[in-house]
């Protein structure tokens, strides 16, 4: 074998992770076609609660939420309570911290998103999650129990 084809061999050899990379990520041209466009809400976002007796971050943390949000306004979203979801906050963790589930909007817009999660274990006492954007990134929010006993001031931001 001539030096010429020993080196080409070689870079052959060398360029093969990188043709087998490329292939497992080429998409055909029907499935590109099918993919919509993310929508404003599409994210990672952590919600923190506004309480002043609240002192920490991680007290905040009141929900994380994983939005999957099309630009063609469908919004489905992933979520787990976190501790600040408890009504008082210097309490132990409540039983609610660690509850997890899905949702689907209600309503949605790029200026507003708006949820049911069924926090409760009583079904006839969803929360309603109202997020409003407030700036790149950023979203105000209000969680309130459907009985409107439970009221809570967030804010929200990406992760």
């Amino acid at each position: 074998m001539t030096v010429r084809a020993l080196v080409l061999a070689g870079c052959a050899l060398a360029a093969l992770p990188a043709l087998a990379e490329d292939s497992r990520t080429m998409q055909s041209a029907r499935e590109r076609a099918a993919e919509s466009a993310p929508g404003p809400w599409q994210g990672n976002w952590v919600l923190l609660r506004d309480d002043p007796r609240i002192r920490t971050r991680g007290g905040a943390a009141t929900l994380r939420l994983h939005v999957i949000h099309d630009a063609g306004g469908a919004v489905e979203l992933q979520w787990i309570a976190d501790r600040g979801i408890c009504e008082d906050p210097n309490a132990g963790p409540c039983e609610w911290v660690g509850g997890n589930g899905t949702g689907r909007a209600v309503a949605a817009g790029g200026g507003a998103l708006a949820v049911l999660l069924r926090i409760s274990a009583d079904p006839d006492d969803p929360f309603l999650l109202v997020l409003e954007r407030s700036g790149e990134g950023r979203a105000t929010a209000r969680l309130v129990s459907e009985k409107g006993d439970i009221a809570y001031r967030l804010d929200a931001e990406r992760e």
